[in-house]
């Protein structure tokens, strides 16, 4: 029983590096998330970037 304890600790301490990565593809796909929401708001509400990016006057 002791055995099996132990080898389930060390598991999880040499894991550590799973939680950084989950950690920072989280926070990749929040920033980008964020990005596309910032992106469509201003194309569908600004005419100048709307006009811009499709060559079409906002109607």
């Amino acid at each position: 029983m002791n055995q099996n304890f132990q080898a389930i600790v060390q598991e999880t301490t040499e894991d550590n590096s799973s939680k950084d990565q989950t950690f920072l593809l989280g926070g990749a796909l929040i920033f980008f998330n964020v990005f596309v929401m910032l992106f469509v708001g201003l194309y569908w509400m600004n005419p100048v970037m709307h006009e811009f990016i499709s060559g079409r006057p906002l109607l």
